[in-house]
């Protein structure tokens, strides 16, 4: 299914949720999992480094970027430590890398298309309010791996939705929660869901995972009958597609997995279709 477990650290919970995840689905398949930790350059310009110090009060000198690279270094030594140890803890094959860049450009670059990518939903920010959006965020939009987003008060996997219409990315979808069912064994449940649902699928979700699944339908907009149903269900998963393009009125747009990520604090895994 994977080939190896990408997983972007930073120290944060939402970043240990995020690895221990990941060392479970790299214990099942026996695949590398590799954890990133990225300096973030964004934080070593000197004019962003002149007016945090007017923010926060503190001295600002020419050349201070220096001591901040090497603060976030150790820093960054620290989490991949403790990333390797857990890891080892938990009988995982593990490895680390640490690099400077922008965090999404950096972690995604380290991915292959059959590589998985794990991710706090919500990662550290150095001064909140003054990097604007999530890393992770990101990450969902120009990665060509699929993205696992852990929030950080992430518990067992129980029940798993994956919203589908047909089309080749959610049968990728579908296809990626049949595998991680394996991992973390919770009952799946598929829904299918537009302005107006015209065709049964639940014969042709049948010919891909077998009967062991509940079928859905709804009708309206996609946005908010996922996220309703998730909400009412008690979802604790969600597969849906990631970022893309489409026409109007299709099933899943970009608009909808944007609504549906920032209005929903659950794990979820977004898929998108080779060569995409």
């Amino acid at each position: 299914m994977f080939r190896r477990v990408i997983v972007g650290v930073d120290g944060s919970k939402a970043s240990v949720e995020a690895s221990r995840v990941a060392f479970r689905i790299g214990n099942f398949f026996d695949i590398p999992v590799v954890g990133v930790y990225v300096v973030d350059t964004r934080l070593l310009e000197e004019s962003f480094l002149a007016d945090l110090a007017g923010v926060l009060g503190f001295t600002y000198y020419e050349g201070i970027s220096g001591r901040v690279k090497e603060f976030l270094e150790r820093q960054g030594e620290a989490v991949l430590d403790e990333f390797s140890a857990l890891g080892r803890d938990l009988g995982s094959r593990v490895s680390v890398v640490q690099t400077v860049g922008v965090p999404y450009r950096e972690i995604t670059s380290q991915a292959d298309p059959e590589d998985l990518i794990v991710v706090g939903k919500v990662g550290r920010r150095p001064v909140k309010g003054i990097l604007i959006g999530s890393n992770s965020d990101k990450i969902t939009r120009v990665s060509r791996s699929p993205v696992f987003l852990v929030p950080e008060d992430s518990g067992e996997f129980r029940k798993a939705l994956v919203a589908y219409d047909g089309r080749s990315n959610s049968r990728r979808a579908l296809s990626m929660a049949t595998a991680l069912r394996g991992v973390f064994g919770y009952d799946l449940h598929v829904l299918t869901v537009g302005e107006d649902v015209k065709r049964d699928l639940r014969e042709e979700i049948r010919s891909l995972v077998g009967d062991d699944f509940t079928y859905h339908t709804a009708t309206g907009f996609p946005e908010g009958k996922i996220v309703h149903f998730c909400r009412e269900n008690k979802i604790d998963l969600l597969f849906i597609e990631a970022y893309g393009k489409g026409r109007l009125k299709e099933f899943f747009l970009g608009s909808v997995t944007s609504f549906v990520v920032h209005n929903l604090d659950i794990p979820m895994v977004l898929t998108r279709s080779p060569g995409e």
